[in-house]
């Protein structure tokens, strides 16, 4: 893993409301390229409901043991972008987002062949406030497009 990842609280000034509902979204994708466990638990609710590569679950446990066990085993880099947030209520807020997201077998990057495996895909989520800290709510990512071995996902 390159690299330790940042904290779930930031070092600064304080996050804008805006910002931190972008920090958790942020927080989740890099919970899987970094295999980091404590930024996952920070970064979603609970009772999540998520729909992610043909998986439907409503809670965290599941969506950790069906979708974040499976991904953090192969190497992953997530890139998101076109992020648009409507803060609804000062604990509630929608997020839209793209995302480009970059699979491989675990070591062999560098290596030739279809050991890659490449999505894009549009995100509407929810998030709340929870104390200090915005958390997903809903996360649900439809897939537009995939290049490469998709067998690579099966580990």
């Amino acid at each position: 893993m390159p690299g330790t990842p940042l904290p779930v609280k930031l070092a600064g000034p304080p996050l804008t409301d805006r910002e931190a509902i972008a920090d958790a979204c942020y927080r989740t994708t890099a919970s899987i390229d970094h295999a980091d466990e404590e930024l996952y638990w920070s970064s979603v609710t609970p009772d999540i409901y998520a729909e992610v590569a043909g998986t439907t679950v409503n809670n965290a446990d599941d969506l950790k043991a069906k979708v974040w066990d499976n991904v953090i085993k192969v190497d992953t880099i997530h890139y998101l972008t076109n992020m648009r947030i409507s803060i609804d209520t000062p604990t509630t807020a929608r997020v839209t987002f793209t995302s480009l997201a970059q699979h491989c077998r675990c070591g062999k990057g560098f290596e030739p062949g279809l050991n890659r495996f490449t999505t894009g895909a549009i995100y509407n989520c929810d998030a709340i406030k929870m104390g200090d800290l915005w958390k997903m709510k809903t996360w649900k990512a439809s897939h537009v497009w995939g290049d490469g071995d998709p067998s690579v996902m099966v580990v």
